[in-house]
């Protein structure tokens, strides 16, 4: 019973910070797409926006993943401190 515990409580943590990790990556590819809004196409600084917005896609791709899987594992994100899942 307790190893069940373990792995429910497994699940809960990797939920919680995938759905904290959205919220950052959203604000990530947000600031982005606006900064993008405002360099000129053939300027340096847009291929580097360019590629930053691909590696935050793939982030936000994989931990939607995470997300999908702890779905799979019956847990759901709540409101809750990491500090209090992982004790």
């Amino acid at each position: 019973m307790e190893r069940i515990t373990r792995i429910d409580r497994t699940g809960a943590v990797a939920a919680a910070a995938a759905h904290d990790w959205n919220e950052e990556l959203t604000v990530i590819l947000s600031s982005i797409d606006s900064l993008l809004e405002t360099v000129t196409a053939s300027g340096p600084a847009r291929q580097i926006l360019l590629e930053l917005r691909g590696a935050a896609q793939r982030c936000a791709w994989k931990s939607s993943g995470l997300l999908n899987f702890a779905a799979r594992r019956g847990a759901r994100p709540s409101a809750a401190s990491m500090e209090s899942l992982i004790t």
